[in-house]
């Protein structure tokens, strides 16, 4: 039997890491008519994946679904709201997709904030197969609750859950519940298998099956073996099946809008939601990616000092609409000019230079820290946290203060702490002061008065140093109150910097966050804007500037040149990616990550579907065979690189010249020509290819719909016994993208598709993939 189940978590935002879901299943129309129709995907290999889309109906009604009436979702009936769709497939009476505990599949996890010491498989107490589950109790609490979600149940009828437990003489006994409401009998017997249950009523298509203890609190060595779990329709315990379901994700991701409308005096919600993609074409252009970094790491205060020449003050770009920094002026003469220097290489912002007339006589930047980064109560409310300040700068000339934090006071009561470098050798010193007297630390950099850039970083709790990346032990102690910031000056407006500051930063970490590692990384953003990374972790950065939580990497990844200045959407950074790899970027179905295919993927795929000719909607079925792909000369290029030009002289003497640009962020010219070179091997003579393959998945066997549900981009179908007029009686597609129909006992595909074989390349001594002439293709 195919079950569905959709719900919504509701106030929630589609990436938050808590999302909790409320079952909506009950109110979506699912008729032979009408259902969800899902599309996901791109229409072929050369076409960029587009955002995922879920359409559906929902029943209103009592209103519930009506944006700003009162109801059981208020005020959260809004946009963006997180939905999901999973497919629950189950052959036999059992509803669990681990009913034997064979693998350890995450199925069973920790209630939020309710963890138990342990859980694992385990072989000491096994009631059949070759592993039981293992949950060693916590001392608190009932010693924590694991749980596993249910899928696709009935709802209104009544079902039982049950499981065999092994409980050790004197440890606690166990019960299960439904959603922590609904409690079962405890379990009475030690040292030998019981089985407990609890029946309920289904009040959605989900719920949540639990298991605890009895007692408050455990202590730490007790224990509980689970085997034989059950969940099935009716109102008691069936004998065990060991037959699965499955559990199959549909689609993930955000309501457009709440269209609320009428049929008559029937009223209904006709929604559309949209998957992760749609997160990367929110966001406007990017900054470079040092500030991108900076701002994404949460920094507390922000001072990029990028304004123009024509400025006079600078701005705080952290969010936390800190007063502007100001010039200050110390004996007479010298300038500071904004817009006139250069800071780190790869982010293409000015700077400001400073150029004094003296040690004691030019211009400063200064502004108050307000509100407190940090505070022990003397100043304001106990604010908690480590502090971390950044800045880069570059000078030719020893002996000058790179910016000091200080308490603001008349200089005589004055304290903080200083970052200069020293006379003659150009070192780094660090220089916490109080009214009793200075105390400088110098550590062993090398001479950093070299005219080129520099980035440090101050670690208040490590008790260090960074400068380029290099880190250096400082025995500072801990400060709180700083009020005042001094940039290109002490405390006293002397020690006038001569040369650039920019990036001038601050952090509070709190549990970890931001990590020093990830401050320190601001190093290679703004030298080289990371260039030589993995595409993958390229991509993971790119997501990060937009919020998406994760990148599921799939395939072995090449490196990738600098994208230091950005400039444009996060999506049209990611494609930039996505094209120099020659990969897929798609949303995941199941979580808001997204998924990064390289090439890789589709070298020598295997198949995962077949599917017989007479299984599909033969009316659906043609085969293509057109120019529309076609390319025979390719003039590619890469930043900073030649620009070359690949051809094929035999396709363009027949078909004449179909030519492509490839601007891709390779890092050498002749990763440009092997990608040139694959483009035009596998499409300068495009053959004939199967495009469309419709199917009706929910009448075929068990096995096939299941492999068919698990199919998505990239996954292979084999079509056999294809009529006599085909090429070939077998022919292996790719899937490209699909729409998806689900309907009462209808389950409906339309897949797009494209050649399995173009991905086909040599593999030393294998028996089908090193034939001679015939599958010798090199890839790159």
């Amino acid at each position: 039997m195919t079950r569905v189940t959709v719900q919504c978590g509701f106030g929630y935002s589609a990436v938050a890491p808590d999302l909790e879901w409320t079952d909506v299943t009950e109110f979506v129309k699912l008729t032979a008519g009408e259902g969800i129709s899902i599309t996901r995907g791109a229409s072929d290999e050369l076409a960029e994946v587009q955002t995922g889309t879920m359409s559906l109906e929902l029943d209103n009604s009592d209103g519930r679904f009506t944006p700003g009436r009162a109801g059981p979702y208020y005020p959260h009936v809004r946009r963006n709201c997180p939905v999901r769709a999973i497919t629950t497939v189950a052959p036999g009476v059992n509803l669990l997709a681990q009913p034997g505990f064979e693998i350890s599949d995450n199925g069973w996890d920790a209630a939020p904030g309710l963890a138990p010491a342990s859980a694992t498989i385990d072989t000491d107490h096994v009631k059949s197969g070759t592993y039981g589950f293992k949950i060693g109790w916590a001392a608190s609490g009932t010693g924590g609750v694991m749980q596993v979600p249910l899928y696709g149940l009935t709802i209104g009828v009544p079902h039982t859950a049950s499981v065999y437990v092994w409980v050790p003489v004197g440890d606690p006994a166990v019960r299960l519940d439904i959603d922590g409401t609904t409690v079962g009998a405890a379990s009475t017997l030690t040292a030998t298998w019981q089985r407990i249950s609890v029946t309920w009523t289904t009040t959605a298509a989900s719920h949540m099956l639990r298991i605890t203890t009895t007692t408050t609190s455990p202590v730490v060595g007790d224990f509980v073996w689970m085997d034989e779990a059950q969940v099935e329709e009716g109102s008691s315990a069936s004998a065990w099946s060991s037959v699965a379901a499955t559990h199959h994700a549909r689609f993930f991701g955000m309501v457009t809008s709440w269209p609320m409308g009428w049929e008559g005096l029937d009223s209904t919600v006709t929604i559309t939601a949209s998957d992760t993609m749609k997160w990367l074409s929110r966001r406007p252009a990017l900054g470079p990616m040092l500030v991108e970094e900076v701002q994404g790491d949460e920094a507390k205060l922000y001072y990029p000092l990028s304004e123009p020449d024509s400025s006079t003050s600078a701005g705080d770009q952290s969010g936390y609409s800190r007063p502007s920094m100001t010039i200050q002026q110390t004996g007479a003469g010298g300038t500071l000019e904004f817009g006139t220097g250069v800071g780190p290489p790869s982010d293409d912002l000015p700077a400001p230079t400073f150029t004094p007339s003296s040690s004691t006589a030019g211009k400063y930047l200064r502004c108050a820290v307000s509100p407190l980064l940090t505070s022990d109560g003397t100043t304001g409310s106990p604010i908690p946290g480590d502090q971390v300040y950044e800045c880069w700068f570059s000078t030719s000339t020893s002996g000058r203060a790179i910016m000091a934090w200080s308490a603001g006071a008349p200089a005589a009561f004055d304290s903080g702490i200083r970052f200069q470098l020293e006379s003659g050798t150009g070192k780094l010193q660090v220089v916490e002061y109080l009214p009793s007297g200075p105390t400088t630390y110098t550590p062993a950099t090398p001479n950093l008065a070299d005219g080129a850039q520099h980035h440090l970083v101050w670690d208040e709790a490590g008790h260090d140093v960074w400068v380029d990346g290099v880190q250096y032990a400082v025995a500072t102690t801990a400060w709180t109150d700083r009020v005042t910031l001094s940039v290109g000056a002490n405390e006293s407006g002397t020690g006038l910097w001569s040369g650039t500051i920019s990036h001038v930063a601050a952090y509070v970490r709190l549990g970890g966050f931001p990590a020093i590692s990830e401050i320190i990384e601001h190093y290679a953003a703004g030298m080289t804007g990371h260039a030589g990374e993995s595409s993958w972790i390229r991509m993971y950065r790119l997501g990060g500037y937009a919020k998406i939580p994760a990148v599921i990497p799939q395939g072995s990844f090449s490196a990738v040149a600098s994208q230091g200045q950005l400039g444009s959407s996060p999506l049209s950074h990611m494609r930039d990616v996505e094209r120099t790899e020659n990969g897929r970027l798609f949303a995941d179905r199941a979580t808001p990550q997204l998924v990064f295919q390289s090439r890789t993927v589709r070298y020598n795929p295997t198949s995962t579907v077949t599917l017989a000719y007479a299984d599909l909607e033969t009316p659906g079925v043609d085969v293509s065979d057109d120019d529309q792909k076609q390319v025979n000369s390719v003039i590619a290029s890469r930043p900073g690189g030649a620009t070359q030009r690949v051809r094929d002289a035999d396709s363009i003497a027949l078909d004449g010249i179909a030519e492509q640009p490839l601007d891709i962020l390779k890092t050498s010219d002749a990763e440009v020509i092997d990608a040139a070179t694959w483009l035009v091997i596998r499409y300068a003579d495009p053959q004939p290819e199967i495009r469309q393959v419709p199917v009706q998945a929910a009448t075929l066997p068990i096995a096939t719909y299941r492999a068919l549900l698990d199919a998505d981009i990239s996954s292979v179908l084999t079509i056999t016994d294809l009529p006599d007029e085909a090429i070939a009686p077998t022919s292996t597609v790719l899937v490209e993208g699909y729409t998806e129909q689900i309907k009462q006992a209808q389950h409906d595909f339309d897949f797009h598709t494209s050649r399995a074989d173009l991905g086909a390349v040599w593999v030393l001594d294998d028996p089908v993939y090193s034939v001679l002439g015939t599958t010798t293709r090199l890839a790159y």
